[in-house]
């Protein structure tokens, strides 16, 4: 038992230092929590998560290795995903400012607003990251350095099932956070440069993604 407990902190230990990591998961809620809501917020880390229990579920049974040996199928994954962050970039690029009407009304930031429901936030976090070879390939390479082959399936998937739960809770704390009135009157009042950087940052992410190769 003190084995499995060692080695699921050693697991949960590397796994957290790359859930905490800044990358395009970290932009896009940053943006849906901040300029929609918490909400949208945590429905966008919804979508994140059960992307990740697919990921996850797929590298203990075995099923990462394909990935990380198919150049076909990494590449595919790698432009799909990439295209997709460059649209989100451009989005967020392109997103109105908040201007206010005469009569005291958003209309334009309004209306921009409430074309975003909970399904679409679902489905846009869940896009982001199941489209991300890296995603894999990163969990394949932690699972890799902490679970021993012998260790029972079944261990593995608790594992994973504390790992999801973990991912949980960190998504709905950034959703939590940076849908606070305060930082969002912040982020109002320094105008749309936040969403211009975030565009920017997904542009980045995406470029980054479509560069990278199979080692």
């Amino acid at each position: 038992m003190d084995f499995y407990i060692t080695q699921f902190f050693n697991l949960f230990l590397l796994n957290l230092m790359n859930l905490t990591s800044p990358g395009p998961e970290t932009a896009l809620m940053v943006h849906n929590s901040s300029y929609y809501s918490r909400r949208i917020g945590f429905y966008t880390g919804l979508g994140i998560v059960c992307s990740t229990m697919i990921h996850k579920t797929y590298s203990f049974l075995g099923f990462g290795a394909f990935i990380s040996k198919s150049p076909f199928l990494f590449n595919t994954l790698k432009y799909a995903g990439g295209a997709y962050l460059a649209y989100l970039g451009v989005k967020m690029l392109l997103s109105p400012k908040r201007l206010v009407s005469a009569n005291g009304e958003d209309n334009e930031y309004i209306t921009h607003l409430k074309k975003m429901t909970p399904k679409k936030a679902f489905r846009m976090g869940f896009t982001i990251d199941i489209l991300c070879p890296s995603a894999s390939l990163v969990f394949i390479s932690i699972v890799a350095a902490t679970v021993a082959p012998e260790t029972p399936l079944s261990i593995q998937f608790m594992y994973g099932g504390l790992l999801v739960l973990s991912s949980l809770t960190w998504y709905s704390l950034q959703s939590l956070v940076f849908s606070q009135s305060v930082i969002k009157k912040a982020l109002e009042k320094s105008g749309c440069w936040v969403n211009r950087v975030m565009g920017v940052y997904m542009v980045y992410f995406a470029f980054k993604l479509i560069t990278r190769t199979l080692h």
